[in-house]
């Protein structure tokens, strides 16, 4: 075993992500055997030769130099530490990492795989194994370190993979715990900020409800009561809470109860920390909600009360339990004492709550907080789901059933999204950047859950069960088979990195393939193939990897150039284009497959429609140009320019005409002011002063229009203007549009109405308030 002064050491070369090894000068040959390179030549008797480790020493490298930084007193030197588990025949365990400190001890199973991704792996034999073997590693622990009180726990450390249901149940079963990416990522960081210190929430995750047999939970107490609650106020030493304690940090997966908290700050912790190393102190409290396991906390009052108050002094006796008190608020100033020697010399004012439930501990976190700093979109989503999760409110319930299946697909450790999926504040990574929005985007376009008002079902979902965890659970094992199936049968593209064009585990990507399950399973109920409520997951997703499989196809002829045309042409309209792209593959194996607007996209995204309406377009704007100009003029005289649009719009199209002549060289080119106008300008212009009334109502108001409004008879400008820049920008028009511009085109150039006519008095109109254009 490495005691402290050996970690100091060792741990430079576990940090490392290469081994190293030295040779004589005069024996190096240029040629470093297979997998080694040079590292450093300069010297003058040696040559540094360095071979990178493998995928799973360095990840038992990674976890050991970890429990190092946490302050454990012991740890095994190397991989080849042995335990002797059978006294009668002498049989050993290798143990991959042991650490030990005076309080506990951790038995360390690391399994990795290469990556980048997570793979499917079986744990059983490992598990029933270390499983099997518990009662003779306790003892022999517990003899070796001279402590028979020693607490030991099991945990099987994972990197890199998935691990099935099966498995997390033979893990309970065996009380094993597992140790998975998040939870390595989550804890490299707290000990970045925290130092030692984060080794209280490591216990207190592995030793949850323990006893601390070396803790006194008794303080002096105040009780009262403050809206409609009862709690206690009283002092306490800084360490002695850090022990009590545990903070629900939202970047970590925790299913117990809900994770609102930011992950400590170090910066921040570091200015707390100096701040009470020169003297200062903070007199407000750490609210915090004690757990008490359905056991009434024992308070013995104080003798002499005084009559009538409405508070009792006396002493309360805390539960020396490890995670026993939930820091609701105030982590900053608790954890700025863990490396500061007043965290045994001061005393700091605590609010306890009791068995506060789930949603309450959170409502008061937020009250708390609501005037600091802003909650992000992505972690007001997990706030959310559970905030909403037993809501009476109907529609908050679906809500937060859909919040919180986005969430556990990121965040369980059996979902082929594990650990790619932003949740709270995680972190993006090359890996790690789907998020929440995109997730839940996605299962809005489908039918699952279902529309809800407050208090009625507007649509019952497809697999809503009327129950929110039963749903919940199937639409969790739905959508783990779901994208296992693409997982398994997609694995290269499934693995393929954002930042390397992969298509699949992106936002959009992800969108497109929970809209696309949705529009299979409609296809599915509706020509009877399945039952949602009655036919188990695994056959719901069998038959829908037969539509699925069209997109194998599709992958295998995709270009580079459009695989990166397909992610960064179409920004906001991304989502649908991958939808609509996937919807096409699937069609093309499965022709029965028709989704709604399938069709008509396509059929709008041809550009089929983009040319000629572009001319028509321009046909409209130069006879608009004419006829405003010689209108104005006979009013205006040669004053038409200036005296016939605002002062605004006039100084802004001078100073546009201004602005292109600079670079123009032939003066016959230059351009006017009135060359710079566009359709907007020209509706503004209408719309100017009486100029409406007196000149342009009578020949621009569509028949059967004349009572509205001038801002909605002059609607169609606005619209016309919409659709000119889809045209000139190369984006495509649709059908609709198309006609539309014809029918203005036959109404403006041709003097024919009728089109124009009928279209009107079938739209529903513009919004006023979308029409009027700021002049830039």
């Amino acid at each position: 075993m490495a005691d402290r002064d050996d970690q100091r050491t060792l741990i430079k070369t576990k940090a490392k992500k290469f081994e190293e090894r030295r040779i004589r000068s005069a024996e190096f040959s240029n040629n470093p055997e297979p997998g080694w390179y040079v590292l450093d030549d300069s010297l003058k008797r040696v040559v540094k030769l360095a071979r990178d480790k493998s995928h799973d020493v360095q990840f038992e490298d990674d976890v050991w130099a970890l429990l190092s930084r946490m302050g454990f007193k012991y740890l095994s030197k190397d991989r080849h530490c042995k335990l002797q588990y059978d006294t009668g025949n002498g049989a050993c365990q290798q143990v991959d990492v042991l650490a030990v400190d005076d309080e506990c001890a951790v038995i360390f199973e690391c399994k990795s795989s290469p990556g980048p991704g997570t793979k499917p792996a079986n744990f059983k034999t490992e598990i029933e194994s270390l499983g099997g073997k518990k009662a003779g590693l306790h003892r022999e622990i517990r003899e070796r370190f001279n402590s028979p009180d020693l607490k030991i726990s099991y945990v099987l450390a994972t990197r890199n993979h998935t691990v099935r249901p099966a498995d997390i149940e033979r893990l309970r079963s065996f009380k094993i715990h597992h140790f998975s990416d998040a939870d390595f990522e989550y804890y490299t960081e707290l000990v970045e900020h925290l130092g030692t210190a984060a080794r209280y929430q490591f216990q207190a995750d592995l030793f949850h409800n323990q006893d601390i047999p070396e803790i006194d939970g008794r303080v002096y107490a105040v009780q009262g009561t403050m809206g409609g609650r009862d709690y206690f106020s009283f002092s306490i030493e800084p360490e002695r809470l850090l022990k009590l304690g545990y903070i629900l940090h939202r970047s970590k997966s925790i299913r117990v109860l809900p994770t609102y908290q930011r992950l400590i700050k170090k910066p921040r912790l570091r200015a707390i920390r100096k701040f009470i190393d020169n003297g200062g102190y903070f007199p407000n409290s750490i609210v915090v909600n004690v757990e008490s396991l359905g056991k009434p906390l024992r308070f013995d009052s104080a003798p002499n009360a005084i009559e009538g108050s409405k508070t009792k002094a006396g002493v309360l006796h805390l539960p020396a339990r490890y995670r026993s008190l939930y820091v609701i608020d105030g982590q900053h100033r608790l954890y700025a004492y863990s490396d500061s020697h007043f965290g045994v010399q001061n005393a700091i004012p605590v609010v306890a709550f009791v068995d506060l439930e789930r949603d309450e501990q959170l409502r008061l976190f937020m009250e708390i907080n609501e005037n600091q700093k802003a909650v992000s979109k992505n972690l007001k989503h997990t706030l959310d789901a559970d905030l909403k999760w037993d809501s009476a409110n109907l529609a908050d319930r679906a809500d937060g059933i859909k919040k919180q299946l986005a969430q556990e697909l990121g965040e369980d450790v059996s979902s082929p999204l594990y650990n790619r999926v932003l949740v709270g504040e995680d972190l993006r990574t090359d890996i790690k950047v789907i998020t929440l929005e995109a997730i839940l985007r996605g299962i809005n376009l489908t039918h699952f859950v279902g529309r809800f008002t407050r208090d009625a079902v507007r649509e019952q979902g497809q697999f809503n069960t009327g129950n929110s965890a039963k749903t919940l659970d199937l639409l969790k094992m739905l959508f783990f088979e779901y994208f296992g199936y693409f997982q398994t049968q997609f694995e290269d593209e499934w693995s393929r990195l954002p930042k390397d064009g992969g298509l699949l585990t992106i936002n959009d990507g992800i969108t497109a393939l929970i809209a696309l399950f949705g529009d299979i399973v409609d296809h599915m109920v509706k020509h009877g193939e399945i039952s949602p409520l009655v036919d188990p997951p695994e056959r719901i997703v069998e038959r829908a990897s037969l539509y699925a499989d069209g997109l194998k196809s599709w992958f295998k002829t995709l270009s580079e150039d459009d695989r990166t045309a397909l992610r960064k042409k179409y920004g906001s309209g991304a989502p649908t284009r991958f939808r609509r792209v996937f919807q096409l593959a699937v069609q093309k194996k499965r022709d029965d497959f028709a989704p709604s607007g399938l069709a008509e996209y396509w059929r709008d995204e041809s550009k089929q429609f983009n040319v000629e309406t572009y001319s028509r377009v321009a046909d409209i704007e130069l006879k608009l140009r004419d006829d405003l100009k010689d209108a104005l003029t006979k009013t205006h005289g040669n004053m038409w320019l200036k005296r016939g649009m605002s002062e605004k719009l006039y100084t802004h199209l001078s100073t546009e005409a201004a602005r292109k002549n600079r670079n123009i060289e032939n003066d016959a080119d230059e351009k006017s002011p009135w060359d710079c106008l566009n359709l907007i300008h020209i509706r503004e212009i209408m719309m100017h002063g009486s100029q409406w009334s007196t000149l342009f109502q009578k020949r621009y108001t569509i028949k059967g229009q004349e009572s509205a409004k001038k801002e909605d008879k002059t609607g169609w400008l606005v619209k016309l203007n919409t659709i000119r820049n889809n045209a000139d920008h190369e984006y495509s028009v649709s059908q609709a549009d198309a006609e539309y511009v014809a029918a203005l085109h036959d109404w403006l150039i041709l003097d024919n109405s009728d089109a124009i006519c009928r279209l009107s008095a079938t739209s529903s109109g513009i919004d006023a308030a979308d029409q009027d254009a700021d002049i830039e």
